[in-house]
């Protein structure tokens, strides 16, 4: 059995006035089982208590592995991450919502998926529980995490699939699932999950980050996920590692959980994908040079013809309707 060392882990925790939660995100990064992490919490100028809050939380922990940075303007996600890679050299790097939550083996599961030894991604990321503003779980999936093509209405759920209550402590507790997914190209019907779900290899982060903040305030897990997978790949784990906190002041999920495919946030995604598409395209083309060098000229331009052709499908027809029709159809 060959024996190596591990690599360190960057994190950073983004927080804009989640005064309410970033203690538990701050805790939930501290008890990660694998140890040798550096964690930056960028605080994005927030008006409410959070400054308090983390200083206060960073104070009673004592850890040397955390630091702290007060934005004194709002930046935006994509600004306050910058500011928090910068602290940063470690060759691999995540990103934790401030309000919500890793569970302790979410470094150690993706780490372990960025290291098999099938193939090297620039990115993996997770399945994700849903819980409420008072840590109670809502749902046990995402839905539209890795479904297969064929969508079946009807069809028997797996015993594994639902959790083990345990009533007398007011828990469900999941089975682990070893399941990982390969994804070598992307396509416009590929979905992942949000920023808290995901681990990234530092130089590919750096190599696309856009060069502005406020082109992309929000929803850089989008663009990151959607460039990584464009030109290297990523893989999905299909266990749960983290929970994702509706608590009904989120900045997309601003619906409500009906359950099933309904939507959670009433943001007009259309727009949003032709945003990001286009800031993809753009990077693509002003980097050439150096994407090439790196991937290059064929993938470089098998992914600009790709995110031209998602541009186009996108315009023709709502986003989410054509992916909804893919994935219920039967």
């Amino acid at each position: 059995m060959g024996i190596a060392k591990l690599p360190r882990v960057g994190v950073v925790i983004a927080n804009h006035n989640n005064e309410s939660y970033v203690a538990a995100a701050i805790a939930s990064a501290a008890r990660q089982t694998v140890r040798n992490i550096d964690v930056v919490v960028v605080d994005d100028a927030s008006i409410d208590g959070s400054d308090k809050v983390i200083r206060d939380t960073l104070e009673k922990m004592s850890d040397s592995r955390f630091r702290y940075i007060r934005l004194e303007k709002n930046c935006g996600q994509t600004g306050a991450i910058r500011r928090g890679i910068a602290e940063l050299r470690t060759p691999f790097v995540c990103f934790l919502d401030s309000d919500d939550v890793w569970y302790e083996n979410f470094v150690e599961r993706h780490l372990a998926a960025h290291l098999n030894a099938d193939f090297p991604v620039a990115f993996t990321y997770c399945d994700s529980h849903f819980i409420n503003g008072d840590g109670e779980l809502l749902a046990g999936t995402a839905w539209w995490f890795e479904l297969p093509p064929k969508h079946e209405q009807h069809r028997p759920i797996e015993p594994d699939a639902a959790p083990l209550i345990e009533a007398a402590a007011g828990l469900a507790r999941f089975p682990q699932n070893p399941a990982m997914t390969l994804h070598g190209h992307w396509t416009p019907t590929w979905s992942s999950n949000s920023t808290a779900a995901m681990m990234f290899r530092r130089d590919i982060v750096e190599l696309v980050l856009p060069d502005g903040d406020e082109e992309l305030r929000l929803y850089l897990d989008f663009y990151l996920s959607t460039f990584c997978v464009l030109i290297v790949g990523g893989i999905a784990i299909h266990e749960a590692l983290y929970a994702y906190r509706m608590h009904g002041k989120n900045k997309h999920s601003d619906g409500v959980m009906l359950g099933g495919a309904s939507q959670t946030s009433r943001k007009n995604w259309a727009p949003i994908t032709q945003q990001v598409f286009g800031l993809i395209l753009d990077v693509l083309n002003k980097r050439r040079e150096t994407l090439i060098e790196s991937i290059g000229s064929m993938r470089h331009q098998q992914a600009v013809n790709t995110v031209h052709f998602a541009m186009r499908q996108s315009r023709r027809a709502p986003w989410l309707q054509r992916l909804l029709a893919l994935l219920n159809k039967g």
